[in-house]
């Protein structure tokens, strides 16, 4: 509201608001996108996109958080608040960029309804270390979302300021759900403490930034005054009121404030009507009390809003006694007119040249700015620096790609036992026989490759053909290494699956993708070797996003995804230890059947596997004993 009584849109004070706020915005995720793009070439660009716009919606939600506590202890930072709630509209835009790419990147092309996934693609709410900690951002994107969509003052008039206000205090919920979202997911990854420090330093400041805003305004309601005569409660001398100000007096817990302006005093309530700020803290300004949150601007006399507004406030009777004034703890009806009190001549006093700050009025003098000024200085400095932290401490994920840029055409023995695999001539021995590589063959987006294998096959137990699809590789690659446990690198797909192959093969376009050829050799070595029993200890994984089309493909991160996949039929592997490098063995029941269904429950989680234990060729097979799985 203006000092002409009409209503406030986009004035200039909200444009260089904004305009901060989004330029901000703007330079975290070109300095976290960038950074990254620049030394992890082969992360994949939705996963950046994930962590940048993540990142960025939990910095501003604790902004949002401290912007509050820091303007009840110090007023001069209220030009922040006044247009928090832009600031409140970004951050639901940021963090609803975060959860639709992580519900898209996670959740979808697969088997079950994205929203459905989310939900019950981990089910281990029992437990507090496998917790499904999405569905926890997701209710939080949700209350986010309410609070955004119900910030303008439409909803503000139509849903009551005192219910608008409480549902806006979700915010809080949202905090701790994002805090527990963040700590039982991500971080279960990150191998660098910078996330945990700034975390749990962040909650630490929010929390004791409140607890000293309500250690003060407590201080206001636990002040010792004479108690009531007659209904009538002092309050102060009237020299002790600033001219154009208020003295807060409290009756019953209730705030009451005390207006002095043209030699008069009146006395109304002390909230305001627009968003419940403190009445007290403001000014009369042209003949109107003006909260200092937003500029609501009341009569003193009446507790009347100028018109066309209608809000009203509750009125107070006051009385002058030898220069002490008093105040009758009966509250008028909201809207009712008390003839202001006189004060005598000699009593007025000229009003101090204090500055008061007014978010529509373009009349500011700049020293009511530069607290304000300094502050966004100060938060853009923030915003950059985290991006660059967090984007250079952030786990470095694996170097694997499944280059979607290129159809290649591989040709060998395809095979639907004990899983779909294409194996192929990967060079020769020292006797010039050929050596054999098997590769895993998944169809595309979250889905096996047994049907479309089986309908090649028709029948047979294998079959010479050509596959035209997209191959996994290590962007790094071996660069000459030997195989040797000695000086083979752990990123090397060599060292991973013994071969210089590539690990992993996803089908084009179903059976159009294979023709049949001629095989250079007859009699290939097909057969599994002879199987021993044994106890495996890792992480049950899905190799399709693991070895490349959705890093990283372990851990907590990435559990409701490995669930589509594998309950897709994408066949489970067990990612173990051997001789302090990853082992890799494909999974399957005690009769070489799938296992997909029975493996679910354990996915991404710390296991130990009995079974048989045997190789086709390159890689390991489990035969996995019934009740073989037990969780670590």
């Amino acid at each position: 509201m203006s000092a002409r009584y009409k209503p406030i849109r986009w004035n200039p004070f909200k444009q260089r608001y904004d305009l901060v706020l989004w330029v901000g915005i703007i330079l975290y995720l070109v300095c976290f996108v960038g950074y990254t793009v620049i030394t992890y070439p082969t992360q994949n660009l939705n996963t950046t996109l994930i962590r940048a716009f993540g990142t960025l919606a939990l910095l501003l939600l604790h902004v949002i958080l401290i912007v509050g506590p820091v303007c009840r202890l110090n007023k001069a930072f209220l030009p922040i608040l006044y247009n928090r709630r832009h600031l409140g509209v970004s951050l639901f835009l940021i963090a609803a960029t975060h959860g639709i790419l992580s519900v898209l990147w996670f959740h979808g092309s697969g088997n079950e309804h994205p929203l459905i996934s989310l939900f019950t693609a981990n089910l281990h709410y029992n437990s507090f270390q496998y917790f499904p900690f999405q569905p926890l951002g997701f209710v939080a994107l949700v209350i986010l979302a309410i609070m955004a969509f119900t910030s303008h003052g439409f909803w503000l008039s139509y849903l009551h300021p005192k219910f608008w206000k409480a549902m806006h205090m979700l915010v809080y919920v949202a905090y701790a759900l994002v805090i527990m979202h963040v700590a039982l997911g991500i971080i279960q990854y990150e191998k660098s403490p910078v996330l945990v420090v700034l975390l749990f330093t962040g909650l630490l400041v929010v929390s004791v930034l409140h607890l000293l805003a309500a250690l003060k305004e407590n201080r206001i309601d636990d002040q010792q005054i004479p108690p009531a005569e007659n209904d009538w409660q002092f309050v102060c001398n009237v020299n002790d009121i600033e001219e154009d100000r208020a003295k807060i007096a409290v009756i019953d817990k209730e705030r009451i404030a005390v207006f002095k302006y043209n030699g008069k005093l009146s006395a109304v309530h002390n909230v305001c009507k627009h968003q419940l700020g403190p009445l007290g803290e403001g000014k009369v300004i042209d003949g109107c009390v003006t909260c200092p949150w937003h500029g609501y601007q009341y009569r003193p006399e009446d507790g009347c809003a100028p018109p066309p507004f209608t809000e009203k406030l509750a009125t107070y009777a006051l009385e002058l006694r030898d220069n002490d004034v008093y105040i009758n703890v009966t509250a008028n009806p909201e809207g009712t007119f008390v003839e202001p009190l006189i004060i005598a001549d000699a009593q007025a006093t000229n009003p101090k040249k204090v500055p008061f700050f007014i978010g529509w009025s373009g009349q500011n003098a700049s020293k009511l700015l530069w607290p304000a000024g300094i502050a966004a200085l100060l938060l853009l400095v923030l915003l950059i620096g985290t991006a660059f932290v967090l984007a250079s401490r952030q786990q470095r994920i694996s170097t694997y790609q499944i280059n979607y840029d290129q159809v290649k055409e591989i040709e060998g023995w395809l095979t639907i036992q004990p899983v779909p695999m294409l194996t192929v001539i990967d060079g020769k021995d020292g006797n010039g026989n050929p050596m054999y590589t098997s590769i895993l063959l998944i169809d595309a987006l979250k889905f096996g490759a047994n049907k479309t294998v089986d309908k090649v096959l028709a029948g047979t137990n294998t079959r010479y053909v050509k596959i035209k699809g997209y191959a996994s590789h290590d962007y790094i690659g071996c660069g000459g290494i030997e195989d040797s446990a000695k000086n083979c690198e752990p990123k090397c797909v060599q060292c991973l699956t013994g071969t210089t192959q590539f690990p992993l093969f996803e089908i084009e376009n179903g059976t159009y993708s294979f023709t049949a050829s001629s095989p250079p050799v007859s009699n290939p070595e097909l057969q599994l070797s002879a199987g021993f029993e044994t106890a495996l200890k890792g992480q049950i994984i899905d190799p399709k996003c693991y070895f490349g089309a959705m890093n990283p493909g372990e851990g907590a991160p990435h559990q409701s995804c490995a669930v589509r996949c594998i309950s897709g039929g994408i066949m489970p592997v067990l990612k173990f230890t051997n001789n302090t490098r990853p082992g890799f063995a494909v999974l399957v029941d005690k009769n070489g059947k799938p296992i997909n269904n029975q493996v679910l429950q354990y996915v991404s989680m710390s296991v130990e596997i009995t079974g048989q234990l045997a190789t086709f060729n390159n890689w390991k097979v489990l035969f996995v004993d019934d009740g073989g799985i037990h969780q670590q």
